[in-house]
């Protein structure tokens, strides 16, 4: 199974301001929701909260994973997990998925760089103030293995570029 990262992040790495994404990008909205439906999705408990608060509900045609250390939080159909490494085994379990999308916030990210094979970045090409920040990708351990780029226009404010990353040594995570 492929274990997939997928973030939006500023030319300064910023992935979140005030519990928000900081820029509204429709193109890339619709990139996130394509990749990910019908595909297990990890978040942190902020990550989902923040979602929840958007759409008024978890993300839909997915199944929603939430890693919290809060051992009695609860969130209506969803799983909680108390680590990243339990929120994967969670996502596994369906073996008929062939890829796992950890989606946020910052401090899973951290975390999931080990762990994963993928990385699909949208390199918005802006520099914007924020609270929230992306590792750094090292090019030592990733390869980029695509691009697609997107100019700004009338629905996108900054211009942005999609980019495919795999993991150059193939990394195996037991379940």
């Amino acid at each position: 199974m492929r274990i997939s990262i997928i973030v939006a992040a500023s030319e300064n790495n910023v992935i979140g301001r005030d519990g928000s994404i900081p820029w509204h990008l429709p193109d890339d909205l619709k990139y996130f929701r394509k990749k990910t439906e019908g595909h297990p999705v990890i978040m942190g408990r902020k990550n989902f909260e923040s979602i929840v608060k958007a759409l008024g509900k978890p993300l839909p045609n997915r199944e929603n994973i939430i890693v919290t250390r809060e051992s009695t939080y609860e969130a209506d159909d969803c799983e909680i997990a108390s680590s990243l490494e339990e929120a994967i085994m969670y996502g596994h379990k369906d073996n008929d998925k062939e890829e796992i999308f950890i989606i946020g916030g910052g401090e899973i990210y951290k975390q999931a760089m080990e762990l994963s094979n993928y990385l699909y970045l949208t390199r918005v090409h802006a520099w914007i103030a924020g609270d929230v920040v992306f590792p750094e990708i090292d090019p030592e351990v990733w390869e980029e293995v695509e691009r697609e780029e997107h100019p700004a226009d009338t629905k996108h404010k900054f211009a942005f570029t999609y980019i495919t990353y795999k993991r150059k040594n193939r990394l195996h995570f037991e379940v």
